[in-house]
């Protein structure tokens, strides 16, 4: 299944000013467990694509991704290393044909997010930030990890439909 390029461009667009602009603002006293909308896109992505085409939409989100953060506290191309991992992970390992989309998305987001936090997390450590201590672990990545399953069944739905829509004919 190929994606619609214009509809692939709105979402990543759509989903990456809501986490950075929106959902900060919204939620200004816990902005801290803002569900990482553009994982999960990417993650659904990964689970209804060829690898091909999922590694290519993650690098893509990765970019996006890190153009419209509004503090710049990661090198440009971070989120896309992080991402194009990630999808490759999903990709590869979270390809059953037994169990259907919508309950195979929820575990594979689980993980999924986990190996980003924790991925983003050695980053910051290699960047120079002190973060990786078990009270950031245990208060603040595994909430957001939890929220991220929750909202994967959402997520992948919006994504699966949208992405059934055909590209323009040439």
């Amino acid at each position: 299944m190929a994606v619609n390029p214009y509809i692939a461009g709105l979402i990543l667009l759509v989903t990456a000013l809501l986490q950075n602009h929106f959902l900060p603002g919204f939620l200004p006293g816990v902005s801290q467990f803002v569900p990482d909308l553009v994982l999960l896109v990417v993650v659904s992505w990964a689970l209804l694509l060829e690898v091909r085409l999922a590694l290519l939409t993650a690098f893509a989100a990765g970019v996006i991704f890190d153009l419209v953060a509004a503090p710049q506290v990661y090198p440009i191309g971070l989120n896309a290393f992080l991402f194009c991992l990630v999808a490759l992970l999903v990709s590869y390992l979270g390809q059953n044909p037994f169990i259907s989309g919508n309950l195979r998305s929820v575990p594979v987001a689980l993980l999924s997010a986990l190996v980003y936090r924790m991925s983003l997390l050695l980053a910051e450590r290699v960047i120079g930030y002190n973060n990786f201590q078990p009270a950031i672990i245990f208060q603040v990545i595994l909430p957001v990890i939890v929220i991220d399953a929750a909202l994967m069944i959402v997520i992948y739905g919006i994504v699966r439909f949208l992405s059934r829509i055909k590209a323009p004919r040439e």
